[in-house]
């Protein structure tokens, strides 16, 4: 009984592992797409994980992710943009203008242009 729990802990490890994996390159992606389509530069070429929960939707539990990242207008200012996915469905893309202003973009879940503002 013990070697069985064993290797069921051992094998959801494994599945948090991959799955934190495939949602980070995702995000750098999905980050990415944003900033070419908004006409801005990602800084850093990354993003970074801010937190994470478990959310219900109508499947059941999912993992929810916020990422956070770096982008210039015009080279030389660096502002705040965020991504949060909700298992690998991309929910929200924000980017924080220079002018104050922000930008939101509600996304369908077979929306795989990477979200990016229009």
């Amino acid at each position: 009984m013990t070697g069985l729990i064993i290797i069921i802990s051992i094998a959801l490890i494994g599945f948090y592992v991959n799955d934190t994996w495939r949602a980070n390159e995702r995000a750098r992606r999905v980050g990415r797409q944003a900033c070419e389509r908004a006409g801005v530069q990602l800084l850093d070429a990354t993003v970074v994980r801010t937190g994470q929960r478990l959310v219900w939707r109508d499947r059941g539990l999912a993992l929810q992710r916020r990422y956070r990242f770096e982008f210039s207008a015009d080279g030389a200012g660096r502002h705040p943009g965020e991504i949060s996915l909700e298992g690998r469905q991309l929910k929200r893309v924000t980017l924080d203008w220079p002018d104050g202003g922000r930008e939101f973009q509600g996304l369908d879940s077979d929306d795989n242009s990477g979200g990016a503002p229009r």
